[in-house]
């Protein structure tokens, strides 16, 4: 489903390891490995960030759209919003350009949405 999107992500922005799509459920729709990331479980990550973001937005204060943040050793995860229900996540080394990789989500988001 997002192999291809997935794809043009990482040939514009080579510091990606792994991407991929969670629900809010803490299920993973699909995720694709660039090259390891040694020390991070994904998986169980995923699902708890889904965890994390329920809460979040149980408290009602949290806008729909958002982005996290969370630096690792070497790595960066990086959670972006595309529905009530469904959210991005991207493991990346802590080289990559940030506003790059937010030019490319804006430009694929709604892409990756209409799949959903």
């Amino acid at each position: 489903m997002f192999e291809e999107i997935f794809t043009r992500f990482h040939d514009k922005n080579k510091e990606i390891k792994v991407m991929g799509v969670w629900g809010k459920d803490g299920l993973e729709l699909e995720k694709k490995y660039f090259s390891a990331a040694e020390g991070i479980d994904l998986d169980f990550t995923g699902a708890e960030l889904a965890d994390v973001i329920s809460k979040i937005e149980g408290i009602k204060i949290a806008p729909q759209q958002y982005v996290i943040k969370l630096n690792l050793k070497e790595f960066l995860i990086i959670v972006y919003s595309l529905t009530p229900e469904f959210f991005l996540v991207v493991l990346a080394d802590k080289s990559i350009i940030m506003g790059k990789l937010n030019f490319y989500l804006e430009l694929y988001k709604n892409k990756m949405i209409s799949i959903l």
